[in-house]
């Protein structure tokens, strides 16, 4: 019997939307359906009604643009405004703990690239062999000069934008990138003059460069530069940060993908033989919501670290490996806020233009994670975003009244907000097999069961949040002494670490079925015809944001499935 497609895709983010395109652009001819939960839509209108929602709502978070989806309904979202977030009691997850996984993930058409904030660094060539050089958590079964010629092709993918110069001796390049780096900002350029004299820490030189971006430093494919709004987390109203939505309307509108929205795949059926199983899902806009099935020669699941295993699991597809679920990751990260000596006048610009990548690897890593840093352009960021800061300035909490308005409350934002500085830095996280994502007993609103997490910070990354700490308060040390800057940190006492919003492993990549799911090129071991792509593959999180290096990685698997058609 002839399969209705020669490949279906389960998620509409980055990794699907890229498998899409590359794999219709090799093979015109081939049958491809993509099914994603989400119900909206990725074109100007819908991105002018997020904005709009942005803008105008009373708490300006992550989820804020996107409360009025649909798929809010199915309890996918996270808290909504003014509840706390986040909590156990409002998150889709079931926590175990005994920490709380603190990152979640956007459940529509285009994924979480919707509200990322768009860094595109590349994977170091050791952050590939951390078993071999360092003695600690895994070894990936390809190399960085594997993967260094789809590096090249997801930044033209996703439009990077980047120094080359800045990046010898960290990322060997075959080719530039595709657009000049970011222009730092009035408040990074003194930032930059004010650290240039520092020295080394602990013999590493502290060197500021121009992030890679996937973010437009000039017109490129058809979107505008970035006009400096400084909402790239959750949403540019532009559209010169990349989201997967240009690619959803590439793979629809010009390769003439089908693409199906509010579709939740329930369960993949295996079939006997070599067959790729059975694609079961539901369409949650119908009356009945009545499950409905799909057939194809490829099934291609492309959601995230979370929802992958979650899938797998439901359809009782192999586990021998006893991988499936295991080694959740994320990069922690924590920061250092404060007031530089004079206004750096933040929120010009995209959130972040400037790192410092020297502390992404040394023999330090045999005791504890490696980490990058940023210099944010977006004040205290989510530590205390600028309406906090007013309600501070406005109301005396102590004795509840209101103790600033007019002009001295106008005096007191020109005097704080336009200095506001924040050093970040995010840490690599050993793959830990307690770390686990499994079924739930609870359901959600369509009777599925709710992705169960066991989660805790080992020793190695807590170390790493120590070490983080320490230099980047050392930075802030010199410019407290050479530029007038003054530590407000930290405003939260009691807080560990933030989540980076990286969800990785759960579904590891290897060299053979006993101690991995899927194979390097991304096929499954057991399920010939069934492939994984996006961050879940990875079997370390390295100290680099994950979607470029994700990207590449379903460039090249995307590859390997059109060969077989």
């Amino acid at each position: 019997m002839n399969p209705q497609y020669d490949v279906v895709i389960v998620g509409g983010g980055a990794a699907g939307a890229l498998t899409a395109c590359r794999i219709k652009s090799a093979k015109p001819d081939a049958r491809i359906l993509l099914l994603d939960a989400g119900n909206n839509g990725t074109a100007k209108p819908d991105r002018d009604a997020f904005v709009a929602a942005y803008q105008t709502a009373a708490i300006k978070n992550v989820p804020s643009p996107y409360a009025g989806l649909d798929n809010n309904r199915l309890g996918y979202a996270p808290s909504s405004d003014g509840a706390p977030d986040p909590v156990a009691m409002n998150r889709y997850y079931v926590e175990t703990g005994p920490d709380l996984y603190e990152s979640g993930f956007q459940r529509m058409l285009g994924g979480s690239t919707w509200a990322w904030r768009g860094n595109t660094p590349r994977f170091l060539p050791n952050d590939f062999q951390l078993k071999t050089n360092y003695g600690v958590g895994a070894d990936w079964p390809i190399a960085y000069a594997d993967l260094e010629p789809y590096y090249v092709q997801a930044e033209a993918e996703l439009g990077v934008s980047g120094n080359d110069d800045e990046w010898v001796g960290l990322t060997p390049r075959s080719a530039p990138y595709p657009m000049p780096g970011m222009a730092p900002s009035y408040g990074d350029e003194l930032v930059r003059a004010a650290l240039a004299d520092i020295g080394p820490i602990d013999g590493v030189p502290v060197t500021v460069v121009t992030t890679p971006q996937a973010r437009n430093s000039e017109e490129y494919r058809d979107r505008s530069a970035c006009q400096g709004n400084s909402s790239c987390i959750p949403v540019c109203p532009s559209g010169a940060k990349y989201d997967a939505g240009f690619h959803i309307g590439l793979a629809r509108d010009r390769l003439g993908v089908e693409i199906r929205t509010a579709c939740v795949v329930t369960r993949l059926l295996p079939r006997p033989g070599n067959l790729a199983p059975t694609v079961v899902f539901r369409d949650w806009t119908t009356a009945d919501k009545a499950e409905q099935q799909v057939d194809a020669q490829h099934v291609v699941v492309a959601v995230n670290a979370i929802e992958t295993p979650k899938l797998w699991l439901l359809s009782g597809l192999d586990n021998r490996s006893d991988q499936v679920g295991r080694n959740l990751m994320d990069h922690l990260a924590n920061e250092i806020v404060g007031l530089f000596g004079q206004p750096v006048f933040p929120f010009r610009g995209p959130q972040s233009a400037l790192g410092i990548d020297t502390f992404r690897d040394g023999d330090f890593r045999r005791n504890n994670g490696a980490f990058r840093m940023t210099i944010g352009n977006d004040g205290w960021g989510r530590t205390e975003p600028p309406a906090v800061a007013l309600a501070h300035f406005m109301w005396d909490d102590a004795n509840k009244r209101i103790k600033l308005t007019g002009q001295p409350l106008q005096q007191a934002i020109r005097d704080r907000v336009t200095r506001q500085l924040r050093i970040s830095f995010s840490t690599e996280q050993l793959p830990d097999p307690a770390n686990r994502v499994t079924l739930s007993d609870e359901r959600d609103a369509l009777d599925i069961p709710r992705p169960k997490i066991a989660y805790r910070i080992d020793d190695y990354s807590k170390r790493a949040l120590a070490y983080g700490h320490s230099v980047a308060r050392r930075m802030w040390q010199h410019l407290e002494d050479t530029a007038g800057a003054t530590e407000v940190s930290p405003l939260q006492p009691d807080l560990r670490f933030l989540g980076a919003g990286h969800l990785m492993g759960t579904m590891r990549m290897g060299t053979g079925p006993s101690a991995s799911v899927v194979d390097p090129t991304g096929q499954s071991h057991a399920h010939r015809g069934v492939w994984v792509v996006g961050s879940s593959v990875f079997p370390t999180c390295g100290t680099a944001n994950p979607t470029l290096t994700l990207s590449a990685l379903t460039l090249r698997t995307a590859d390997a499935l059109a060969a077989t058609l």
